[in-house]
């Protein structure tokens, strides 16, 4: 992927759970399958929390944050 930086991987790494990273990893690849409405809000509930928190983002929050842009909605409030 030519647009993305070259670092990335271990930017996104930084954020994600390290044991959940092969979930996460496939969380986030059924997210690029969403129409362009789903993919923004699935990228902006994701960005909000990482701005919200430094704790690493865990597979379940992806997961609802996945589950929330099918339908067109935003992931409830932690």
């Amino acid at each position: 992927m030519e647009h993305l930086p070259a670092d990335f991987a271990e930017s996104l790494a930084a954020v994600l759970e390290p044991d959940d990273g092969a979930a996460s990893a496939g969380i986030i690849e059924e997210a690029t399958r969403l129409d362009d409405a789903g993919l923004r809000a699935f990228l902006e509930m994701f960005g909000d929390r990482v701005r919200a928190s430094g704790v690493p983002v865990r597979r379940e929050e992806l997961q609802e944050f996945l589950r929330a842009s099918r339908k067109g909605g935003r992931a409830p409030s932690p």
